[in-house]
């Protein structure tokens, strides 16, 4: 993808754009994927605070060493949105959760936000070792639920050339995914500005390719969970 601009909280290239900072997501907000604020990501100057960052920062990735943001969405949900749509409840991942001692202090995601899972009932279940699954299908195992104790919410999301696993709380997890769902998730004008800047994402024939397998079917997620649970086998497993 080739940017020609980018966002960061409620400016665009330095210039207020026409969209309030809160209504960066749409109908579907319950379904994108975020970061909440105080989570620290890997930067090429060490961990930062996500609501920290700025386009053109360098973020650790797991594949293509630092890559450079291009675009940052934030918006803020109080106890009346909460209340509202329980779905816009983070998920807390507490220490340790995921294994390896990973991540190393609580983190909270969106609900949709996925998670790197490694194991070989992944490699049994899916046919690879490493894949990605929402944050809310792996509620249940052990340190891992919705975050009921909090009164608000800021939900951040960041947006690279392509889709990255990152690292935040020194945990591997996905930044935005520029499928379908994820723009019908936003509000007119914010997938519209992301398809101002990646054009690409109109052509007909654009397939977004996830950094990892995506599974497609809610039962076999929950097999995987399941299992792991079972077994006493961490998330990330090696």
């Amino acid at each position: 993808m080739s940017p020609g601009g980018v966002w960061y909280g409620d400016t665009l290239n330095g210039h207020a754009p026409d969209i309030a900072y809160s209504d960066l997501f749409g109908a579907g907000e319950d379904s994108i994927i975020c970061f909440t604020a105080n989570t620290l990501i890997e930067t090429s100057e060490g961990n930062k605070p996500v609501e920290e960052l700025q386009p053109g920062d360098m973020i650790a990735t797991m594949d293509d060493g630092y890559q450079p943001i291009r675009w940052i969405g934030s918006t803020k949900r109080d106890a009346i949105d909460l209340a509202r749509n329980p779905k816009l409840r983070p998920i807390r991942i507490s220490a340790g959760a995921l294994g390896n001692g990973l991540p190393k202090q609580d983190l909270m995601v969106s609900r949709q936000h996925r998670v790197l899972v490694r194991s070989k009932i992944a490699q049994r279940i899916f046919g690879t070792d490493e894949i990605l699954i929402p944050a809310i299908k792996l509620v249940g195992m052990n340190g891992i639920g919705i975050a009921e104790d909090i009164e608000d919410v800021t939900y951040f999301h960041i947006l690279f050339d392509r889709h990255q696993v990152i690292f935040s709380e020194d945990a591997p997890t996905e930044s935005l995914f520029t499928g379908p769902e994820a723009l019908k998730s936003m509000s007119p004008a914010a997938a519209q500005e992301i398809r101002t800047l990646f054009p690409e994402i109109t052509e007909p024939d654009f397939i977004a390719e996830p950094i990892r397998p995506i599974p497609g079917k809610g039962i076999m997620m929950k097999q995987l969970v399941e299992r792991h649970r079972k077994n006493g086998i961490s998330l990330l497993n090696g």
